[in-house]
């Protein structure tokens, strides 16, 4: 069995066409805010899906897509994105006219959790959490061995967990102290221009010059050199980390949670290795299993890919 796998990403969206023993034969990738209208995705994305399909010469059984939200499950469209390039995009009712075959729709974490379930750290587990720290921050759980979505299939958007109660950003999604303002890749800048105005004296002595145009990236490098003010700002980022975790954790009760996504797996021996030490002081529930996922990049496409083969009967193409 062979089926169509995408993951929509604010960067990067991405196809692959897979087979049920979880191989990823080809992923093919685009950037998603070249796009320049909303139909412009279903017409990328079925482009290099009939090309997958005819040169490999296989039967595809369906089409499961990761999309990062928030989602209307029901109109199968993405609505309201913070980090999308716009603000409606229609997928499921587009992509079945132009392919023939049936296709499903889930949040990039719900995906990426089916993922760990099925080919993952989570397979003989009940009790799962997955979280992404990239261009913004979210997760995907099982409870019971139930996978958790909500009325609109926006269930453990995590990354708008309030972790400061001050309140000094603004999320993307409009809401203030939110986890993903200060923490996700898309934040770390911010939050540094933050400090800066707070601590000119400090910033003045960076290696980070330039505020306007530095990446989460150029932070992390700084801190690795022993730069003061980037010290200055991943203490804080690891300190907001620890309370959106270890609320995580007094939430859902996992027994594996399994870290993704650029910005941790890029620099998993500050945001994930220390995690375990570091959040003991906030859990009410017994810690569980903490580690980098083992699908790599492909964690999210590997779950589209289950759900586009039927794999998880909470989501299934329709």
């Amino acid at each position: 069995m062979y089926g169509i796998a995408v993951d929509i990403g604010a960067t990067y969206t991405r196809v692959a066409l897979g087979d049920d023993a979880g191989r990823l034969l080809e992923v093919i990738k685009f950037r998603t805010r070249e796009l320049k209208t909303p139909d412009e995705m279903s017409e990328k994305i079925a482009q290099i899906s009939l090309d997958l399909v005819r040169r490999y010469g296989v039967k595809v059984e369906g089409v499961g897509i990761g999309s990062a939200g928030p989602l209307d499950i029901q109109e199968g469209e993405i609505v309201n994105s913070p980090n999308m390039p716009f603000k409606k995009i229609p997928l499921v009712k587009p992509l079945r006219e132009k392919l023939g075959l049936p296709v499903a729709l889930a949040n990039d974490c719900n995906a990426a959790v089916v993922g760990e379930k099925v080919w993952g750290a989570g397979r003989g587990y009940e009790n799962i959490v997955y979280v992404t720290i990239s261009t913004g921050i979210g997760g995907g759980a099982y409870v019971n061995g139930s996978l958790l979505l909500g009325k609109d299939g926006n269930a453990v958007e995590v990354g708008h967990i309030v972790v400061d109660s001050q309140e000094r950003l603004v999320c993307g999604c409009g809401g203030r102290g939110h986890w993903e303002a200060y923490s996700s890749g898309s934040g770390i800048p911010r939050y540094a221009y933050l400090l800066a105005r707070e601590n000119p004296d400090l910033w003045k002595r960076s290696l980070l010059s330039s505020l306007e145009e530095i990446t989460a990236k150029d932070v992390f490098d700084a801190y690795r050199k022993g730069d003061s003010f980037a010290k200055k700002i991943l203490e804080d980022v690891l300190r907001y980390n620890d309370y959106g975790f270890s609320a995580i954790i007094n939430y859902f009760d996992p027994e594996v949670l399994t870290i993704g996504g650029s910005v941790a797996l890029n620099n998993k021996d500050i945001l994930i290795e220390p995690l375990e030490k570091r959040l003991r002081k906030y859990l009410i529930n017994r810690p569980p299993r903490i580690m980098h996922t083992p699908l790599g990049e492909n964690v999210v496409l590997l779950g589209a890919l289950a759900i586009a083969l039927g794999k998880e009967e909470r989501i299934l193409p329709r």
